[in-house]
């Protein structure tokens, strides 16, 4: 009887204890259901950022399904070649290991192309493969190929079906591309060179990528993987302020541009995404 009595009393003990005690469960931490696009990567200005916004709905699982809030492209003439619309959305749709990305208009005055993407994912939820169809020529079709080190993603290969393709030609070649990803020594993204191959050999266009001046806030956006304008800013740490995309051909500079935010932040440090 003192036995029964002392495991009853342990076992009570150890219930309480787990129920004052909050459970570190990283994968429970609240989504994020409405983001600014100026937040993102690209040097895109908003005419009014006070209107543009994206919204973003999940399934039962934590998933994205939805992305309410894009872009369509508009004529060169108008000053800008793509404008924000609240009736463009993209849908994300999940079987088994993959996940089809589409865009839609919910708007009878328009419509837009869907920009089909065929994502493969890994048991731990990273991208490890990407393919992208075009439907005028199915030669320019992509697929890439994700390739990770110590949880990290360090490179994207890219590449294209098969053309007859002749060898003793030297202005014909098998055309490819290559990314790689550098990281500093706290998991923060620092510079991704993207390169144009030939038969293997860098020719044609490089683009370097440096991402700068971080804070110590935590990163909102490790999730978003999947968001194609959340990319860069998903595979962080913390938040980069300072983005800078200096792209050559044939080792000749062609462009450079950058761009810096200054973000605001909640009174617990944490960065403000709205």
């Amino acid at each position: 009887m003192k036995l029964l009595k002392f495991l009853f009393l342990a076992l009570f003990i150890i219930s309480c204890s787990n129920d004052d005690e909050p459970v570190n469960n990283p994968d429970n931490e609240s989504l994020l259901k409405e983001i600014n696009p100026d937040l993102f990567y690209s040097d895109f200005v908003p005419v009014n950022p006070g209107v543009m916004k994206f919204t973003l709905e999940y399934d039962s699982n934590q998933k994205l399904t939805k992305k309410n809030g894009g872009f369509f492209a508009v004529a060169g003439s108008t000053g800008y070649n793509r404008v924000y619309t609240k009736d463009v959305y993209t849908s994300f749709v999940y079987s088994n290991n993959t996940v089809t990305i589409e865009d839609f208009s919910s708007s009878p005055d328009f419509q837009v192309g869907k920009n089909t993407k065929l994502i493969t994912l890994s048991s731990a939820n990273q991208i490890i493969a990407k393919e992208i169809p075009n439907t005028s020529s199915p030669y320019l079709a992509k697929k890439q190929i994700f390739t990770y080190s110590e949880n990290k993603l360090v490179k994207i290969t890219t590449t294209y079906p098969n053309v007859p393709y002749d060898a003793s030609d030297p202005n014909d070649y098998v055309r490819s591309y290559e990314e790689n990803f550098y990281y500093d020594a706290t998991g923060n993204l620092t510079k991704t060179e993207y390169l144009e191959l030939h038969n293997g050999v860098s020719k044609g266009e490089k683009i370097i990528r440096t991402f700068e001046d971080y804070d110590n806030s935590t990163n909102p956006f490790r999730k978003l993987q999947l968001l194609e304008e959340c990319f860069y800013r998903s595979l962080s740490k913390n938040n980069y302020r300072k983005y800078t995309e200096t792209k050559y051909y044939d080792a000749a500079l062609s462009y450079e541009s950058s761009r810096i935010w200054v973000f605001t932040y909640e009174s617990n440090g944490q960065i403000k995404i709205k």
